[in-house]
């Protein structure tokens, strides 16, 4: 991740469809992120005009308070197909065995509690 003292707005999604078109239709604030089935993907775009990438993170089962990056998506440069694909390789654990670096849980917060930041805008 870029941003590891970035804070997100964390929305829970109910299925890789729904997230596939969220994300490849869609520019979101550098603050946002999604769960999907215990999974997080978190923008980690340098600017809102730039391409939308999004760390991919799974618990770390030695620290409940931190999470592992197991994986890096430009879901901009993806195809809906491909998109899709890619979700569906997360959530049948093909990543999971990458550790490309931590984060802390607490950066990931409900939307009533992150409110507003600067990069809401």
């Amino acid at each position: 991740m870029w941003h590891k003292q970035r804070f997100w707005s964390l929305q829970a999604v109910e299925s890789a469809e729904k997230l596939t078109q969220q994300l490849t239709e869609f520019t979101w604030t550098g603050c946002q992120a999604f769960e999907l089935g215990g999974y997080i993907l978190a923008n980690d775009a340098t600017s809102p005009n730039g391409a939308q990438e999004y760390g991919v993170l799974r618990p770390d089962p030695d620290d409940d308070s931190r999470l592992i990056q197991i994986e890096s998506i430009t879901f901009s440069w993806c195809s809906e197909a491909r998109a899709l694909e890619l979700l569906q390789r997360m959530l049948r654990g093909e990543f999971d065995l990458h550790v490309l670096g931590h984060l802390g849980r607490s950066q990931f917060q409900a939307p009533e509690r992150h409110g507003f930041c600067p990069l809401c805008r």
